[in-house]
């Protein structure tokens, strides 16, 4: 089948661009290749093996649907859920040899009764809120959380982790505050001699700013797929582009002056110009909304937005200007001036990665 709207994954970009966080953080230092939120938008399953093949020693997903996804599709490395599961499913990521993570005794607990049940042991993950405010155990309750779960029948610790908030941003006070938070609780587990397994605590942003906070193990996830988290991080690494989203033109026709194009008809030619249609729209992650619904509460802001924000895309290697509102599947563009515009020709569309639909084939190149 030829396809009319794809996404174009490089998995060498993606293998090299591993190898470039490897070299950052050092060949002591474990790397969990995070591929949450369906890898970024590249798709889980391939960049999963891809990272695994090029040396990551395991993965990380948000929910257990992913993780299992991945077990399915033939992964055996450890995977850890960064999201609690729910307790009902406590023996389905046992049996799927699954790392969870914990943030309460009682979900531990639950856990540890699955685990006996079925004869077998549960790898879990202790994490610390030291400032994000989502899931965790407060600071200064997690030393004695580590130390009940190391008592439960069935556990095995594989780790304890904590997530920055600000480490994209240009102030790392409250990164290193949190830092400082997440260390006093491994030296305080460490002085009681509790084993609490590998400790965590960089992300992407804080491989490049904070080396201190590599740990055991280090967690990129933005880094990997070819784009640095802020401009406030360091753009020290060889990064290469990873994702395309392209369309086929379906129709060109000629429009004449006055007529108007797209829903609310915004657009009006103001001359005699030459269209093409694109099967994409915001269903597939283009624009996120229509067009017409950004700032509809202010005219002028909308206004203002709408000619700062003029949305183009690229045929034949020339920018070519989105013409009235992006519809939920279909975008006109203006193609005038441009030689040799044909259906069935390739039209590169700009559109942010995580957003793009699930449903968009992702076709691998390596």
């Amino acid at each position: 089948m030829i396809h009319d709207l794809w996404v174009e994954v490089d998995l060498n970009a993606l293998r090299h661009n591993f190898l470039q966080v490897r070299s950052a953080v050092g060949s002591d230092c474990r790397i969990m290749a995070v591929v949450k939120g369906n890898g970024f938008g590249h798709g889980m399953i391939e960049p999963a093996k891809t990272f695994v093949e090029a040396g990551a020693n395991m993965l990380g997903v948000t929910r257990l649907a992913e993780a299992l996804a991945l077990r399915e599709a033939g992964l055996d490395c450890p995977i850890l859920m960064f999201a609690p599961i729910q307790k009902g499913n406590a023996q389905c990521a046992i049996d799927a040899e699954l790392d969870m993570t914990v943030c309460d005794l009682e979900l531990a607990e639950a856990i540890s009764q699955a685990a006996i049940a079925i004869g077998k042991t549960a790898r879990l993950w202790i994490k610390v809120d030291t400032g994000m405010g989502r899931f965790g155990v407060l600071t200064k309750n997690a030393a004695a959380l580590v130390d009940d779960i190391t008592n439960l029948p069935g556990i095995s610790i594989a780790g304890i982790y904590t997530h920055f908030a600000t480490s994209l941003e240009p102030n790392l006070s409250k990164t290193k505050e949190q830092l400082n938070e997440f260390d006093a609780v491994l030296k305080s587990l460490q002085a009681a001699q509790i084993d609490y397994g590998m400790a965590s605590a960089a992300n992407s942003a804080a491989i490049l700013r904070l080396p201190e906070s590599h740990f055991d193990i280090v967690r990129p996830g933005t880094l990997l797929y070819g784009q640095y988290p802020s401009s406030s991080v360091p753009h020290t690494l060889d990064l290469k582009p990873t994702w395309r989203l392209k369309a086929r033109i379906c129709q060109i026709k000629d429009i004449p002056k006055g007529s108007s194009i797209g829903y609310g008809a915004e657009y009006r030619a103001e001359r005699d110009i030459r269209v093409a249609v694109l099967p994409v729209g915001y269903a597939d992650g283009f624009t996120l909304s229509p067009e017409g619904q950004m700032y509809r509460h202010s005219v002028l802001k909308y206004a203002y937005n709408k000619a700062r924000r003029r949305l183009c895309v690229k045929v034949k290697g020339y920018r070519a200007a989105v013409l009235g509102r992006v519809a939920m599947q279909t975008t006109v563009i203006c193609v005038t001036g441009i030689g040799g515009v044909e259906v069935g020709d390739e039209v590169v569309i700009p559109a942010r990665r995580i957003p793009a639909s699930a449903l968009i084939p992702r076709i691998y190149s390596s």
